[in-house]
């Protein structure tokens, strides 16, 4: 998909840069000094440099794979840490004995913060909801980025219940 986008933007200043070639035909300053003949091109049109230098992306974009990754603050032991203490687990679940994973997906901002959570699988019995609500009231994040900008982020995480504990 990142390889069509620059394909696009790389015609499109193909076209543009052509476009005005034909233009400025003969709008080269030319200096001849004995047998070579330098040629200055004139500078690149604002339309051009617009161009060249927005992103590759819209600040609307969901990314899968980000060149860096988001983290939950303070990494994986901090993430465990929060879940053993935030963590209530459902009585109807215990009764039953009910234990499996539960996986969320949702949109990680550009500031870190979870959106549009849902469970995608689950054993339910109160668990899907126990795993949805930790998702929802989890702190921000280390954003993904690409670019060295943030951006947004499509993540899957499992969440384990074990009645057995």
């Amino acid at each position: 998909m990142h390889s069509l986008r620059y394909l696009s933007l790389a015609s499109l200043i193909g076209l543009l840069a052509t476009g005005q070639g034909h233009a400025q035909a003969g709008a080269t300053a030319s200096l001849q000094t004995g047998p070579a003949t330098v040629s200055v091109a004139p500078p690149l049109p604002a339309v051009l440099k617009a161009v060249v230098s927005a992103p590759a992306f819209s600040p609307d974009s969901v990314f899968i794979n980000p060149e860096v990754r988001p983290q939950f603050v303070g990494g994986d032991k901090a993430f465990a840490a929060y879940l053993a203490k935030s963590i209530r687990y459902p009585q109807v679940a215990l009764q039953r004995r009910i234990s499996g994973k539960v996986y969320v997906n949702f949109i990680l901002s550009a500031q870190g913060k979870v959106t549009d959570a849902h469970v995608i699988s689950g054993p339910g019995n109160g668990l899907n909801d126990e795993a949805l609500r930790l998702v929802w009231l989890m702190p921000p994040w280390e954003p993904a980025r690409v670019n060295g900008q943030p951006v947004r982020v499509a993540c899957t995480i499992p969440i384990a219940f074990s009645a057995d504990r």
